[in-house]
């Protein structure tokens, strides 16, 4: 889905990123078959960029297809690399809650595994969530254990991490469910109607990945710095209305288990300054 920032009533955010500081370098990206992995894979081969995309699940930005829980599949996809972009992770509230036991193992034992085998000296960016701050529900927990898990071996090589807000029209997210609903002619779902979010845009989000990645610090946890949070009321309207549908039904159907009423992005606003424009740090864990 193309950005929309209309919709978030903001201009576009810039962090500074460059595809091709990668030249040269071995790049592994995970959740290579997901929005913000498949979009990286694809800025960085357009730069030129030697990238090796892995998912478990097949896609043209997938070069390795593989389960990176298994210890010899895991191994091989790290081998070499001098760069790794960690972005595959089970990244839906609702299904953590379902399955805590596959949530654990993906979001916080695979970063441990990945921490352990990782070449020494090689960068590792690990993309981690909002919800990890002040954690409601075990899909927050989990990648906050991960966030520690990272900083706990930097002595590896940089290890950085990058907390990020909601991905405007990522899949399974809510602008193309309201899509799918208002094709169907189905009541538009709404969980709760003063609920708020921050949202970055796919290319945002690349962008801010390629950046922290190159120039962010080592141990630290990278958050943007976005303003107030978009009310989903507000960003609904702004939907139907560019739908011409402002009429349409709204159903509120109330959060799900493990979900905030209102997201945070720091645990220790507003953050520490960083090299970045546009990012702050939020306080380091002490391992």
């Amino acid at each position: 889905m193309p950005d929309s920032l209309d919709l978030l009533g903001r201009d576009q955010i810039s962090f500074g990123g460059d595809p091709a500081f990668f030249r040269g370098q071995d790049v592994l990206v995970t959740g290579s078959a997901g929005t913000i992995g498949s979009a990286l894979v694809r800025a960085l081969r357009d730069a030129g960029v030697s990238v090796c995309g892995v998912d478990c699940r097949s896609a043209e930005e997938v070069d390795l297809q593989g389960d990176l829980c298994d210890a010899a599949f895991l191994e091989s996809a790290v081998m070499g690399r001098t760069v790794l972009f960690h972005a595959a992770a089970l990244k839906h509230v609702d299904r953590a809650e379902l399955d805590p036991h596959m949530a654990w193992r993906i979001n916080r034992d695979l970063v441990r595994a990945i921490c352990e085998r990782r070449p020494i000296g090689s960068c590792l960016l690990f993309v981690s969530t909002d919800k990890a701050a002040f954690p409601a529900g075990v899909m927050g927990q989990s990648k906050r254990e991960a966030e520690c898990i990272v900083q706990d071996h930097r002595d590896r090589g940089p290890a950085m991490v990058v907390r990020f807000p909601n991905i405007l029209g990522s899949s399974d997210s809510v602008l193309p469910i309201w899509t799918n609903q208002l094709s169907a002619g189905q009541p538009l779902t709404l969980t709760d109607s003063e609920a708020t979010r921050w949202f970055l845009t796919e290319s945002e989000a690349i962008d801010l990945l390629l950046a922290v990645c190159a120039r962010g610090e080592s141990g630290a946890i990278h958050v943007p710095q976005l303003g107030e949070p978009v009310s989903m009321a507000v960003l609904l309207r702004r939907f139907l209305a560019r739908h011409q549908r402002e009429d349409h039904p709204v159903e509120v159907v109330g959060l799900r288990p493990g979900e905030k009423q209102h997201e945070v992005l720091f645990e220790h606003p507003p953050g520490l300054p960083s090299e970045i424009v546009g990012v702050g740090l939020d306080r380091e864990h002490q391992p």
